[in-house]
């Protein structure tokens, strides 16, 4: 009895896979042409393009903004100011010696 009701559902798995498969493929094919036309209509790509335009002009001040920030974090985890004129060869060496000379 169990055999039966095990070979009865697989049958019936299988055939709701099989069935659900091709209507889902044919709905997967409708979306993706529509996709397509909608991609492909001019409206879309002028859109596009003055999206890449936009974003081609905004670049370099994002990338300024971006070095700022990221001097910013930098001179705060270090702990030093943008403003201090020593070469970091220097401050090292002079830390060195000072740690030396604590010894």
């Amino acid at each position: 009895m169990a055999a039966r009701l095990i070979f009865g559902l697989g049958v019936g798995l299988a055939a709701g896979y099989v069935l659900g498969t091709k209507a889902g493929r044919a709905k997967y094919t409708e979306i993706k042409a529509r996709a397509s036309d909608v991609w492909h209509d001019p409206h879309v790509q002028k859109a596009v393009s003055d999206a890449g335009d936009l974003v081609r002009e905004a670049a370099p001040v994002v990338q300024e903004k971006l070095v700022d920030v990221a001097k910013a974090a930098k001179d705060k985890v270090t702990g030093s100011s943008s403003t201090d004129t020593s070469s970091p060869s220097t401050s090292t060496a002079s830390s060195a010696s000072s740690a030396q000379a604590n010894d």
